[in-house]
């Protein structure tokens, strides 16, 4: 998601796109969450100075959502067909790999730049512009890197979480981090800049589907949870506590190997 300045619509713009991008690629609900033990987690746990005022904007947030922004998510997903989704989606993601591809360099992820690079290519040519994601069905799947990862990687601790208005979760460290994402974007600059016809419709675009993407978990954070705002603030935490292992190069089994083994016996008490 873009960012932009200027004006009362790209202040707007700017909280939509910061919320969802922080959301979208590796949020709160994202898929590659992982489940972290219980040291893990309260070690995750990302401080929240300002819940009061957090609090207030989510539930504003969330009103505003159910009433406007959540009719027209289902009626694109009802009426729109599914494979035409699917190609949107995908067009949409190609478009990132070149953000991914820097900050994988950045965090010395020299493979994963060099897998990333090979998405690119395919699905831009032999996918026809990223519509077919050809890399993923030849076993070659994708991966989300960004700056906020990139500044935990190299130790720059969160700050304060923050939720950003029409949007989702972030922190002062991931706010940043996308910020700096979107004015370094290679394709944006390719293209002329955050300001051209391309680079306005690209971030709608991507707000738009990053929407999409996450309906049936912001559907369910009322239906499922007492308490949707914990829910989302404590997914974020982990997520982004993971993001960064991860570019530190600590392995997703690594991660697994960590969990505690529920069905185990408890440990009896030392007499």
């Amino acid at each position: 998601m873009e960012l932009q300045f200027g004006g009362a619509g790209r202040g707007l713009s700017l909280a939509v796109a910061v919320g969802f991008a922080v959301l979208a690629g590796g949020p709160a609900m994202a898929q590659e969450a992982k489940p972290q033990t219980s040291k893990a987690v309260a070690a995750a746990q990302i401080p929240d100075p300002w819940e009061k005022m957090n609090r207030g904007l989510f539930k504003f947030s969330m009103a505003v959502d159910h009433a406007v922004i959540a009719p027209v998510i289902h009626g694109y997903r009802r009426a729109m067909p599914q494979p035409l989704q699917v190609g949107i989606r995908n067009v949409v993601y190609n478009l990132d790999e070149p953000k991914t591809f820097a900050n994988d360099v950045l965090q010395l992820r020299f493979k994963k730049a060099g897998e990333t690079t090979i998405r690119f290519v395919a699905n831009s040519t032999v996918g026809v512009g990223g519509l077919f994601d050809v890399a993923t069905a030849t076993g070659l799947p994708g991966h989300d890197s960004d700056f906020g990862q990139t500044l935990g990687r190299w130790g720059v601790p969160t700050g304060p979480y923050l939720f950003v208005p029409f949007a989702a979760s972030t922190d002062l460290r991931d706010g940043v981090g996308r910020l700096a994402d979107a004015f370094g974007d290679p394709v944006s600059w390719a293209f002329g800049g955050l300001n051209t016809t391309f680079g306005q419709t690209r971030d709608g675009l991507r707000v738009f589907q990053a929407r999409v993407d996450l309906d049936d978990q912001i559907t369910g954070l009322d239906r499922d949870f007492t308490d949707p705002y914990a829910t989302l603030r404590s997914g974020f935490s982990q997520n982004r506590a993971f993001k960064v292992d991860e570019a530190k190069g600590v392995s997703p089994a690594a991660q697994v190997n960590d969990l505690p083994d529920f069905g185990a016996e408890p440990t009896p008490p030392k007499p």
